[in-house]
């Protein structure tokens, strides 16, 4: 079986999947209504049933004809609010949205497409598959935690996973390219918001007022030594501000300031350690400037860990069937993923295709308004999972070496949510 000129025979359904929705974008956890409509009709006409979570997104469900293995394989489908640049890099793109406002500036338009077509080539040989697969359409993956939601459907359902898999499209590895990490592909994360309140007054007389912005001056300055104070040198952690508001006169000193940032690492534990001597600065420096402060978490993702079992089958896999020219060995990336939530719980991967093609002006980074891709990536990344599900179905590794972060779904997001 050619599984890559199988997926080179639907890539025309690929691109005009990844046109329609990067032309349609829904960004936010509950506005993903069209993109949730195409594809459960686009299941319908494949024949395949599925299931809509309120929240969360949807699943679809293939199975072979006899009992074996099950594979999950993951797909977001939300955009971002980010106004698109009718020109990326290079001069005007193939596709542009038609909603303002809101662009599908990471990719997630053809990671959406790309399951749908992998869900047909294995529809299409489901009396071959020694086992089964699951679909999974996730919405709201930017922030939203509606992973959760299928988190407890999986739960409720006492679904079975033997595996789990997901990619992304990366902006600057080269069109076509597949890696797979050792050990961290993606970046734990934690996403913080944080409010002081002091004492306004007149600029003329900051004497008579506590400003905020004196405290989250020195939180700032303490948070850039606090990396070196509390993180092993020889792991990564990094963190940053997104969001600053405070005031609305040149000459008042607010009386309050609210800031959002992020704190990404691929170690836990140094994760945890900064996050705890974070929330210790901001109190302390709070008292010292007699400011109030409240630092919230808001989101919390462990890192997205490959099982090294997986892994080889995966580089097998692609070998086998794409070539060893299509890989290409490639580092952690920083950002973090949801799908964090499968890898805590399951053996897996999370791969990455490369989508950086200068002629064409691919290659901007993600979330930016000239973020494109080059559609030739798409069948590669198409016949790189079908080739995983077929091969773990085929000849499963052993991955009792495993070991899940907790004992259920349910435990782990009530983890997540307790720190």
């Amino acid at each position: 079986m050619d599984i890559l000129l199988l997926a080179q025979a639907q890539a025309e359904y690929t691109i005009q999947l990844r046109r329609h929705f990067h032309e349609f974008p829904e960004a936010g956890p509950t506005e993903q209504v069209e993109t949730l409509k195409t594809i459960a009709s686009e299941l319908d006409a494949m024949g395949i049933r599925h299931i809509r979570v309120p929240g969360g997104g949807l699943f679809g469900f293939i199975d072979g004809p006899v009992r074996g293995k099950t594979v999950l394989l993951r797909a977001d489908t939300d955009a971002l609010p980010v106004q698109e640049d009718p020109c990326n890099l290079k001069g005007p793109r193939k596709c542009v949205s038609k909603i303002p406002g809101v662009m599908h500036a990471c990719g997630h338009d053809s990671h959406t497409a790309m399951l749908l077509t992998e869900a047909k080539i294995l529809k299409s040989l489901k009396n071959q598959l020694k086992g089964s697969v699951i679909l999974m359409f996730e919405e709201g993956e930017e922030g939203f935690c509606n992973v959760e939601k299928l988190c407890g459907y999986i739960q409720e359902s006492g679904l079975s996973i033997d595996t789990c898999y997901s990619t992304h499209v990366c902006w600057d590895m080269p069109t076509g390219k597949i890696a797979c990490t050792k050990g961290t592909a993606l970046s734990g994360l934690y996403c913080f918001d944080l409010m002081i309140h002091g004492q306004g007054g007149h600029g003329s007389r900051p004497d008579l007022c506590n400003s905020p912005v004196d405290c989250f001056t020195a939180i700032y300055e303490a948070m850039q030594a606090l990396r070196l104070k509390v993180v092993d040198p020889r792991s990564c952690l990094t963190w940053s501000i997104g969001q600053i508001h405070a005031g609305k006169s040149s000459n008042v000193v607010p009386e309050d300031l609210s800031a959002s940032g992020t704190i990404r690492f691929f170690d836990i534990s140094n994760g945890r350690r900064f996050w705890e001597e974070f929330g210790r600065t901001v109190d302390e420096l709070g008292k010292l400037y007699r400011c109030h402060t409240k630092l919230i978490c808001r989101q919390i993702l462990e890192p997205t860990i490959n099982d090294p079992a997986c892994r080889r089958l995966f580089l097998d896999a692609v070998e086998k069937n794409l070539g060893g020219d299509a890989l290409m060995d490639w580092g952690p990336w920083m950002a973090s993923e949801s799908f964090s939530y499968m890898t805590s719980m399951y053996p897996g991967v999370s791969t990455f295709i490369g989508i950086k093609n200068e002629m064409l002006g691919s290659g901007a980074n993600h979330h930016t308004p000239q973020f494109d891709l080059d559609e030739a990536a798409l069948p590669k990344g198409v016949a790189a999972a079908v080739a995983y599900t077929l091969e773990f179905l085929e000849n499963p590794p052993d991955t009792s070496g495993f070991q899940s972060l907790c004992g259920s779904l349910k435990e782990l997001v009530d983890m997540l949510h307790q720190e």
